[in-house]
Order: C-alpha cells, then sequence, then structure tokens
C-alpha cells in the first residue's frame, strides 16, 4: 500500500471516528464543540495537505514551487478546487465533493440524529 492510500484510508477514518464522536455529543445534548472535534478538524486538514502533497509527484503538469507545503498550508482550501479540477478534470470534481463529505460528515450525522429525534416526538 502507497502513502497515498494510507493518507486516504486515515482521512477517512479520522472523519469517521470525528464525526462519531460529535454525533454522540449532540445526542447527549452538548452543543459546544469539544477539544477533540477541533483536534479532528486539524487534523483533517493536515491529512489532506499531505495527501495533496503525496499525489503532486504523480502529476508533473502541476509545477511545484520550493515552499509548496508552507503554500498548501495557507491556500489549501481554494487550492484543492482547482488542483483536483487541474489533474483529473470531471472525475477531480466528484473527488472534491466526495472530500466535502467527509469534512462535513459531523453535521450529517447531527442531522441524521435531530431528523430522528424530530420524527420520535412527531410519533409520541
Amino acid at each position: 500500500m502507497n502513502v497515498k492510500k494510507w493518507l486516504a484510508a486515515s482521512l477517512i477514518c479520522v472523519s469517521a471516528l470525528s464525526a462519531l464522536a460529535e454525533g454522540l455529543f449532540f445526542w447527549r445534548g452538548i452543543y459546544a464543540r469539544p477539544v477533540t472535534a477541533a483536534f479532528a478538524d486539524t487534523l483533517l486538514a493536515f491529512l489532506l495537505i499531505m495527501w495533496i502533497v503525496a499525489d503532486q509527484r504523480d502529476h508533473p503538469q502541476v509545477e511545484r514551487p520550493f515552499d509548496y507545503g508552507f503554500l498548501l498550508i495557507l491556500f489549501w482550501l481554494p487550492y484543492l478546487p482547482y488542483y483536483l479540477w487541474r489533474t483529473r478534470r470531471v472525475a477531480g470534481l466528484w473527488m472534491f465533493v466526495g472530500f466535502l463529505g467527509l469534512f462535513s460528515l459531523g453535521f450529517l450525522v447531527q442531522l441524521a440524529i435531530w431528523s430522528v429525534l424530530v420524527m420520535n416526538k412527531q410519533v409520541s
């Protein structure tokens, strides 16, 4: 297994564990963002940046300046859709949607819990 696959698997695992924790906090009525969620969001961003750096080595059409890693840390959010479009075209946009889904998985779990709670309240 290469580095890109390990980073992608780590990204998925951290996102799933973070979504599980955020869902449990929401279900128990703790609405403030705990430290674990902030740490997980930061870890997700760094894993994504490391994935971009590892993936860029397979795509020589994207130029890499001397301070590429530092620039990615600063501008990873606007650079990600551009990079995925430049390297993969339409498939890259689907990857971007997947990354957005991973980053918003905690919100989606909370939304699902809220909808189940509201439905149970209406049935009772």
